[in-house]
């Protein structure tokens, strides 16, 4: 394993069965004694006695799932209704599908914003549990609330039972220190290296937030959620792009084989002044994208530094270190790799229209293709370079610093005793060979669908044979559990 480009090892949690309603109270009664923040990427509901509360699902929810959100909140005392979107079938997916999902989700989300204005104003409900993704409103009357718990395996997931507070720590470390520098650098081993600058006019006065008018100006439904940060989701650049290309240096390479819906073989994107030039690679995915550069690359986006559609601006970072990504029912639906980003130390890369911003609105309102996509890095490593000169190691890896922190840890063993070395250690790392398991890279990387979907089959059905195939290692125990759940691996 040591001559290997990644010394963090692969591991899983064992697979946890769930038979009934149950099995996964514990997990949504944790969530709902989280402490609310808005836009937060994990759910943080908050629940209490007399609440109105709408719990939007869709007909790719497990009905288990909903029947077991249902009775949290009548033990909560909450007033609520349950509504249902229905989606037709519900699909296999790859990689590829992205391009399409994104091109269609600003008209579904932009309604969603509507709405939600309009309940607001309407105090129609005091609090909504809702996707699982996104920008939200900024606070106002009502609060909107995450509803990711598409299948039982998403629930019964330790990264939902981390204390509020802890994950709160982190994102704070995290935050804080990004806002620190004046130059990153982002590598990871399957080919990323990207370098960029934070200029002062991204910030404001004393830096503690991005620059408030320039939120304002680009997201005047939430400013304040974009000027600060969305916990879960910490920003290594403000959501927004420069007006003149070059301002923040965004130049070198993008490469990985994993977005937000799956994975895709291995893509190979240069960026010259935050713009991508080249696309090499990618399968299907790397065909679309190619498709829609060629279709855009003359068009004049509002509030873009200039002409084209695939211009670099997000830059995001998980926080919750128990995530893991689902075995049962892999690329089904929702069931896909949108959750993997949430795990602390994971990157994912955003290329395209700003999501639900003005001029995403703006954009489409003019018929012009809108959407974003993405790359995701399982093991970067990130460095901030302050206005000192002192150089920081954010990421390591893929190990996100901030739980290694004096500071984030004394809050855990405050909050949790002896558990806190557990919340702060991984649940999962994936195994990806020529990386950080024996293999060939290349052949991976031709195929990371086959290799992903047979791994996650038979860490799920062969969990000891799984882990002894990839060499994994096994992480800290949860003292107070003794034994058995809670366990990052049991064998």
């Amino acid at each position: 394993m040591s001559e290997l480009p990644v010394s963090r090892r692969p591991r899983c949690p064992e697979y946890v069965q769930i038979n009934s309603v149950d099995d996964l109270l514990p997990y949504l009664r944790s969530v709902a004694d989280r402490p609310y923040h808005a836009g937060a990427l994990h759910a943080t509901w908050d629940l209490r006695k007399g609440e109105k509360i709408l719990l939007r699902t869709d007909n790719w929810h497990d009905p288990l799932v909903v029947e077991a959100c249902a009775q949290v909140l009548e033990e909560y005392g909450c007033d609520y209704e349950i509504e249902t979107l229905d989606r037709g079938p519900r699909p296999d997916l790859d990689g590829h599908d992205e391009i399409d999902i994104m091109l269609n989700l600003t008209a579904e989300v932009t309604a969603d914003m509507e709405r939600w204005a309009e309940m607001d104003r309407n105090a129609t409900y005091d609090k909504v549990l809702w996707g699982f993704g996104g920008p939200v409103l900024g606070e106002a009357n009502m609060k909107i609330a995450r509803m990711p718990f598409v299948s039982r395996e998403l629930v019964a997931n330790p990264g939902n039972l981390v204390p509020g507070e802890i994950i709160a720590a982190v994102d704070e470390w995290t935050d804080k220190t990004i806002k620190r520098g004046v130059s990153v650098r982002v590598t990871d081993p399957e080919g990323t290296d990207l370098t960029y600058q934070l200029p002062d006019h991204y910030f404001s006065p004393d830096r503690s937030t991005w620059n408030m008018d320039t939120a304002l100006d680009w997201w005047p439904q939430s400013p304040d959620l974009i000027a600060g940060y969305m916990p879960g989701h910490i920003t290594a650049r403000p959501l927004w792009m420069s007006p003149q290309p070059g301002v923040d240096g965004i130049n070198g390479v993008i490469a990985g084989t994993m977005n937000h819906i799956g994975p895709y073989p291995h893509l190979r994107m240069t960026v010259v002044d935050g713009r991508i030039t080249a696309i090499e690679g990618g399968g299907k995915f790397g065909d679309k994208l190619r498709e829609l550069e060629e279709r855009t690359k003359d068009i004049q986006y509002p509030g873009f530094p200039g002409p084209g559609l695939l211009w670099l601006f997000e830059v995001s970072i998980g926080t919750n270190p128990k995530v893991h990504r689902p075995r049962d029912g892999y690329l089904s639906g929702w069931v896909c790799g949108i959750i993997e980003r949430t795990r602390s130390g994971i990157i994912h890369l955003g290329y395209g229209t700003v999501v639900t911003s003005a001029r995403e609105v703006e954009a489409a309102n003019l018929g012009y293709p809108v959407g974003h996509w993405h790359t995701h890095l399982n093991f970067p490593t990130v460095t901030v370079r302050t206005r000192e000169g002192e150089e920081i190691v954010l990421i390591d890896q893929g190990r996100l610093k901030a739980l290694d922190d004096p500071g984030v840890r004394a809050i855990a063993q405050e909050i949790s005793g002896e558990d806190a070395d557990y919340w702060l250690d991984e649940a999962w790392i994936p195994a990806v060979p020529g990386l950080n398991c024996e293999g060939s890279y290349e052949e991976y990387a031709a195929d990371p669908t086959a290799w992903t979907k047979a791994e996650l089959q038979i860490c799920r059905t062969q969990h000891p044979m799984f882990m002894r195939m990839v060499g994994a290692e096994h992480g800290k125990p949860r003292p107070s559990a003794g034994g058995g759940e809670g366990h990052a691996c049991g064998h």
